[in-house]
Order: structure tokens, then sequence, then C-alpha cells
């Protein structure tokens, strides 16, 4: 057997697993039934713990920023993350866990979902939970009940992955004109900064952030051909918020200062 201790309450089940030197590990898993608006943090855990919610609403905070979650969601906090989670007063939170670690179990997470929202299937609560009814479980059965947890968050999680680099260039592409907050958006779908700035520059070959300005100069270069604002106009026009940075950075892209280019379009034309 390898559970090293154990809670057993009404309320709260917990099976602390002893450690061991495989490559990824169980070390905790449980189920608790909260009270109205429960309050706990997970913070400064050295490991990976995804919760899943089977029933009533709660909320988890990051950094100032609050989420909304109810039945079927599930959220991931990373080693040592700081977050707050707290349960609705009408409808307090049912939610089963589990905790894993090891030198690849950031990259197995990562190869299940980079979301720290994502949906979770049924079959992964049922993993979890047939567990904490049989004690007798080793830890091909621990581990065989996380890859049941990550398969079950894989498929969605996967899929908005794949989707939220389209959405952004399409926002950039819309709202050009005004400043693109890359921690706030990647706040919003529910990634890292980094996270996104790394699949974003991968996917694109540019960064978000030059992707607005090649986005900015694109649309000045096409005002420019149509000669029917002044340079001035158009440097604010696209979203800068002087007239020199627009120049150098217009003259950066394409080798030509505003003017020149206006210039050689007419000289053309």
């Amino acid at each position: 057997m390898i559970i090293a201790s154990r809670i057993s309450k009404p309320n709260i089940i917990v099976h602390y697993i002893d450690f061991t030197d495989l490559p990824i590990t169980v070390c905790e898993l449980g189920w608790e039934k909260t009270s109205p608006n429960h309050t706990w943090s997970p913070n400064g855990r050295p490991r990976y713990l995804i919760h899943l919610i089977k029933s009533g609403k709660c909320t988890i905070e990051r950094n100032g920023v609050i989420t909304h979650l109810s039945r079927g969601d599930c959220f991931i906090n990373y080693p040592d993350e700081s977050s707050i989670i707290k349960t609705d007063f009408a409808e307090p939170c049912e939610y089963y866990w589990i905790a894993f670690n090891g030198a690849y179990a950031k990259r197995i997470l990562r190869e299940a979902t980079e979301n720290l929202y994502p949906k979770f299937k049924e079959s992964g609560l049922i993993a979890i939970d047939t567990l904490l009814k049989n004690e007798n479980y080793d830890h091909i059965s621990s581990l065989s009940a996380l890859f049941s947890v990550l398969n079950s968050i894989k498929d969605e999680s996967k899929q908005e992955t794949i989707d939220f680099v389209k959405s952004a260039t399409i926002y950039i592409e819309n709202n050009y004109f005004e400043a693109f907050n890359v921690s706030n958006y990647a706040k919003q779908i529910g990634i890292s900064r980094a996270h996104f700035t790394t699949i974003f520059t991968k996917r694109v070959g540019i960064s978000p952030y030059d992707y607005l300005i090649k986005t900015r100069i694109a649309v000045a270069m096409r005002y420019l051909k149509e000669n029917k604002l002044s340079i001035s106009q158009i440097a604010y026009k696209v979203g800068f918020s002087s007239l020199d940075r627009f120049g150098k950075i217009f003259k950066k892209i394409t080798g030509k200062s505003p003017k020149e280019y206006k210039s050689s379009i007419l000289s053309i034309t």
C-alpha cells in the first residue's frame, strides 16, 4: 500500500502518497464538499494540482484576476503558484483533486493542456473517486488515474490552444489602433503571458507586439496610398502616440520615411 497518511471525514477525504523516484508520481488526491464561503489556498505546494468541480460554484483569484467556475470546470495550479479559491454562499463546491510531481510532470501536463481552466469529462472524476474508495492501490493505479484525468481535459483544451493564436491575430487586426496588453489578453484566455508569447511567436513567426506594429504600418501604408489624410493624422489613426515614433518605426520596416513613401507613391501615379 502506498498511502502514507490520510484524512477521512464526512465532508473531506485526502490520501497523501509516499513519494517515489519515478519521473512522474502522484503525491496526493482527495475529495471535499465545502461549506458556504469556504476559502482555501494551495500556495506554497511544490506540486502540480488539478481540481475537478463536481457541483456548485466558486471563484479563483490569480494575480488580481478573478475567474468564476462551476460544475464541469477544472482549474490547475502550478508548483508554488499563488491563488485563492472561494466557494459560493448559495451553491458551495463539491470537488475532487489530484496532485503530482516529478521530472516529467510539467511536460506531461503541457501535452494535455496549457489552459488553466479546461473543461473535464466525467472519466477523470470517476478515476479519482475510484482510488479514494479503494485504499489498496499501488503507484501504477495512481498513475493510471492521473493519466485518466489528463486525458479527460485534453481534447477541448488542446483545441483552445490551437485556436487562441488565430483569435489573437484577428483581434489585433481589428483593434490595431488600440494598445494590446499581452498580459491581460493571456489572463483572459487562462494561460500565462510567457506561454502565450511563445506559442504566438512560434505559430506566426513574430511576437504579438511585432505583429501589432506590422499591422499598424500596413494600414498606414494604405492610408498613405489613398492620400486623403496628413501623415500626422495617419500616425494617430493607426495607434501611435507620437509622430516621431511613427516615423522611426515606419522607416525601420519599409526603408523609407512616411514622407518619402508618400512621395514615391504619388510619383508613380
